[in-house]
């Protein structure tokens, strides 16, 4: 009982960990347009979907 509790542990924190560093890595990688929600490069200057000007 103690070992299957401890892999489950194991396995919830190992998800934790992997959605925390992809979430930092899309806040630093890109841009979310105000309009549209698309994701958009921080190199852009206008949204690849909508065409509105990024912010």
């Amino acid at each position: 009982m103690k070992d299957t509790l401890l892999s489950i542990l194991v396995l919830v924190g190992i998800l934790f960990v992997s959605a925390v560093i992809t979430n930092w890595f899309a806040r630093t990688m890109y841009n979310r347009c105000g309009s549209c929600g698309t994701l958009n490069a921080k190199r852009r200057t206008h949204c690849r979907s909508c065409g509105k000007e990024i912010s």
